[in-house]
């Protein structure tokens, strides 16, 4: 879990970088917020609203649920990450309510999709991979851990 925390400190202050020499980057970054975007399938079930960081927990079984144990051991955080995701791809995200979009586009298994935010100068910051959405909660599992972070609708 102490990793989950570095990881969690490196997303935070990748989120608060200046990525405008990124090659991505568009002449007008205001133009990007109309780009069409994959996220239509996981819109449908619910992923457009939004959400506050509920905590993490560690998938100690690897099977990609919360099971009743894991959820038992739900981490709070110490302060309350925000998302809005708008149905045209463009939204709010952290405390900051940093502007920009968000990708939700299949894996390459194809088995499930894959969250990245884009600040203003369209700047990649991976969220990872969506595992479940339901009317209440978001279940997203970090990239390259075994972390599940858990985000409640508001």
């Amino acid at each position: 879990m102490k990793y989950f925390a570095f990881y969690l400190l490196m997303f935070i202050s990748a989120c608060s970088n200046d990525n405008s020499s990124d090659t991505q980057r568009a002449d007008n970054p205001g133009s990007e917020t109309k780009k069409e975007t994959s996220s239509a399938s996981v819109s449908d079930d619910g992923l457009v609203g939004e959400w506050e960081m509920a905590g993490s927990i560690v998938d100690t079984n690897d099977n990609l649920q919360i099971d009743e144990d894991e959820r038992k051991n739900l981490k709070t955080p110490s302060f309350k990450d925000y998302m809005k995701l708008n149905s045209d791809g463009t939204g709010l995200f952290t405390v900051a309510r940093m502007e920009g979009r968000y990708e939700a586009k299949a894996e390459e298994s194809g088995e499930k999709e894959y969250l990245t935010w884009y600040d203003r100068a369209n700047g990649p910051h991976k969220i990872g991979t969506i595992i479940k959405v339901t009317k209440d909660e978001l279940h997203i599992k970090e990239p390259g851990g075994s972390g599940l972070f858990i985000w409640k609708r508001l």
